[in-house]
């Protein structure tokens, strides 16, 4: 998707050839992987001349958001406090990065 988030419309062979390097998958796969995101909603397909032009059909937030959702739940039981924690442990946070999770929880804090 982020290839397609990217650079859309794209055709199959485009998003294969996208792909970074050592990546692994042949092109039947990534065209297994398409037709799935289509099946699901998540990509458009339009058929011109002899290629299937692919776009997104959910926005990145979006998918992120119900990606995140899901994984909360299905990793930490929702449970987000726990989720936050095991990052930040073991996570390799730059300066910056605990500079904006230190305003973050200030934010929330003070909210409470």
């Amino acid at each position: 998707m982020s290839v397609v988030w990217a650079k859309e419309p794209l055709t199959a062979t485009e998003v294969f050839d996208a792909l970074p390097a050592g990546h692994g998958w042949k092109q039947k796969t990534v065209n297994t992987f398409l037709t799935r995101l289509v099946d699901k909603h998540v990509l458009a397909v339009d058929r011109r001349e002899k290629a299937f032009i692919y776009t997104a059909r959910v926005a990145r937030e979006k998918c992120v958001q119900a990606e995140s959702a899901s994984f909360l739940n299905r990793v930490f039981q929702g449970a987000a406090g726990d989720m936050v924690l095991h990052f930040c442990e073991r996570a390799d946070l730059s300066a910056e990065d605990i500079r904006e999770l230190e305003q973050i929880l200030k934010a929330r804090k003070a909210r409470k």
